[in-house]
This record gives structure tokens, sequence and C-alpha cells, in this order.
């Protein structure tokens, strides 16, 4: 067995996530698999590339995100661990939907189109795996569209503050929170010039104040409410 193989087994038999999806991966498919390293802020692949393989994030994570003919980014989703990317594209060839960049330094496990196919036609392990990763997909993005419609940015801004306060603290008054408004825009898919006006907004209405590069909640149940009222 060359070092390839033993250094792939090594990481799978160390990673409980990548373990069930490898587990009944057959021998011929597995030695057709290469290990892929990135640094932090590679771009692995272009929105409309069209790609001829299937990779699998081992470590680390991908930012996935949509770009505007002006430039304009807007960030689906960041994927980790056990991630197959290229699932949708690569089974017509269709040019990439989004671009897939390292967000961390990110190990990856990279297939063939052809041979992952046939690793899909052979188990039934890693075709009930893909069908679970697909549908998870469909409804964490459907969720997603349907707030980024329905609801009014206010109310986006407020619900995004309220959970990173959850997330930091169970104080209710003076809570920092590191932001890059820059990111959060790309996060919301709105301008940087809306996210200024309402957290502005907030900041006038004394339940936020607003630094370089943070956000300090004043009062938690006032941003509550304003999110309420803001739906």
């Amino acid at each position: 067995m060359n070092s390839k193989m033993l250094s792939i087994i090594a990481i799978i038999d160390n990673n409980a996530t990548l373990f069930k999806i490898f587990k009944s991966c057959p021998y011929e498919i597995l030695r057709q698999c290469d290990i892929k390293t990135y640094p932090a802020g590679t771009i692995i692949c272009n929105q409309g590339d069209i790609i001829d393989f299937f990779f699998i994030i081992a470590n680390g994570q991908t930012n996935i995100y949509f770009h505007s003919d002006n430039g304009k980014r807007y960030n689906v989703a960041t994927q980790q661990c056990g991630t197959i990317i290229g699932e949708i594209e690569s089974f017509e060839k269709k040019p990439l939907v989004c671009t897939v960049e390292a967000l961390t330094d990110l190990t990856v496990i990279e297939i063939k189109r052809d041979y992952f196919l046939k690793w899909l036609y052979e188990d039934r392990n890693i075709s009930f795996y893909l069908i679970e990763v697909l549908s998870k997909k469909f409804y964490e993005h459907s969720v997603k569209t349907g707030i980024d419609i329905l609801y009014p940015l206010k109310s986006r801004i407020c619900t995004y503050l309220l959970s990173r306060c959850k997330q930091l603290s169970n104080n209710h008054i003076n809570i920092k929170i590191k932001v890059d408004k820059e990111k959060l825009s790309e996060e919301l898919a709105v301008t940087s010039r809306s996210i200024h006006r309402m957290l502005h907004n907030l900041q006038k209405e004394n339940i936020i104040e607003v630094k370089t590069d943070a956000i300090i909640v004043k009062d938690l149940k006032a941003l509550a409410v304003e999110a309420e009222k803001a739906m």
C-alpha cells in the first residue's frame, strides 16, 4: 500500500464523519482519491467553472458565495468537514453556480467525476449520504431564501444581532459583538450603505453602539422588541 493510500486511510480512520462516508467505499475507488491542501483565502474553484471532480472536506472550512457582474458578493453558506463540493453541477458537467474559497487552511479528499459516479452506483452507503447532504442543503437554502425575501432588512439585522448575543453571553446589556460590516453585507445580500443606515438608526434609539470593528448591544430586550416590530 503506497504512502498516499496510507495518508487517506489515516485521515478517514481518525474522523468519525469521514469514516461514515467512506466505510463501504470499494478499495478500487479509494485508490483513485487524492489529498489536496489549500491555505486560507485560496479560491478552490470559481463561479462559472466546469469541473470534472468532486471533493469532500476533510479538515477546515470553505466559504461558498455567489457574485454578480458588478462584483457584489452574496454568501450562500459556510461548509465544513464531510461536505461534498461539486455534487450538484458535476453530475451533468454544468458551470458552478458559486465560488468556493478556503475560509481556513483546508484539506480535501478529491475524486474524479467518473469514479465518484461509479462509487455511487456500487455503494448504497454513499448514495444515502449524498441524499442526506442534498436534502439538508436544500432545506437550509430554502429557509435562508425565505427569510431574505419575506423579512425586511431591519428585522434580519436585529435577528442576526440577537443570535450572536445568545451565542456570546447570558447578559442583557453591553454585549460586544465583533462584526465585519462588509461580511455582514455579503451575508444579508444588501449594500454596505443599507447596513450602515440600519445600524445608525438602532444607535440613535440607544439600543446599540457602533464601533469600527464591533457592535455593542446596550439593551438586549429593546433589540428583541425592535426585531418583533420590524417583521
